[in-house]
C-alpha cells in the first residue's frame, strides 16, 4: 500500500486534537473556514503548535474571495508569512492569481524571500 498524508483543515485548537486523533498526518490551519479560510490568528497557531504533534501549515489569505490581491493585501500577506516563520508554523499554503485568472508567477516566487 502506498503511503499518503491526510491533511485536515481546521480553525479551531480542538478540531486539531480530534484531527490528530483520527488519522491526519498534517494540519491547514485556517481562520474562519465557514468563509473557505483566512490566515489564522497568532492565538490559534500557538495553540495548535501547544496541543498537535503532526505538522501545521497555515493558509496566508487576507480575506475571502478570489485569489486577486491588490498591493496592499500583498504586503499584508507578506507579514502574515514573516509572522507565521516566528512562529515557527511547519508550512505554508498559499497562492495568488491575476486577474485574468492564471498564476502570479512573480508573487508566487516573491514568497520564497521571507
Amino acid at each position: 500500500m502506498k503511503d499518503f498524508n491526510l491533511e485536515i483543515c481546521i480553525d479551531s485548537a480542538e478540531s486539531a486534537i480530534i484531527a490528530a486523533a483520527n488519522g491526519a498526518t498534517r494540519l491547514e490551519l485556517c481562520g474562519h473556514l465557514m468563509i473557505g479560510g483566512v490566515t489564522p490568528c497568532t492565538g490559534l497557531i500557538k495553540m495548535v503548535k501547544d496541543v498537535a504533534n503532526i505538522p501545521a501549515y497555515a493558509i496566508i489569505r487576507p480575506r475571502f474571495g478570489d485569489f486577486v490581491y491588490s498591493d496592499l493585501e500583498f504586503e499584508q500577506m507578506k507579514r502574515d508569512v514573516v509572522a507565521c516563520r516566528e512562529l515557527m508554523v511547519d508550512g505554508l499554503v498559499l497562492g495568488a492569481l491575476t486577474p485574468d485568472g492564471h498564476l502570479d508567477i512573480e508573487r508566487n516566487l516573491l514568497y520564497h524571500t521571507f
